[in-house]
């Protein structure tokens, strides 16, 4: 039985040891955003838990670090057309987006 509840511990320990969080920064202004970026993200691998909130423009990423990075993952919002913290949104992806979902200012020739 012993055995069994320390197989269990390490089990839960390496998961909690693998799994990253991070809050980023973007230019979310409406649920199109919302949805365009948790669907975009669902599916990445590594990727855990994705938490829109419009109102903060935040995105909060859980994520098993040993199959994405930080980096990574901002670098996929930025392909999604969205800012990342201080990555800015990949122009021709920004540009496909629906208008609601545009900032003033987020691309160099707006």
């Amino acid at each position: 039985m012993k055995t069994i509840k320390l197989i269990f511990a390490f089990c839960l320990l390496s998961f909690a040891v693998l799994a990253g969080e991070v809050t980023i920064k973007s230019s979310i202004v409406c649920d199109m955003c919302k949805a365009t970026i948790e669907e975009g993200l669902a599916f990445e691998k590594g990727i855990k838990r994705v938490l829109v909130d419009v109102k903060a423009n935040t995105i909060f990423v859980k994520f098993n670090e040993e199959k994405i990075s930080e980096e990574e993952i901002k670098e996929k919002i930025s392909k999604l057309g969205y800012v990342a913290d201080d990555i800015k949104p990949v122009k021709e992806a920004y540009d496909h987006l629906h208008g609601c979902c545009k900032m003033p200012g987020v691309c160099e020739d707006e």
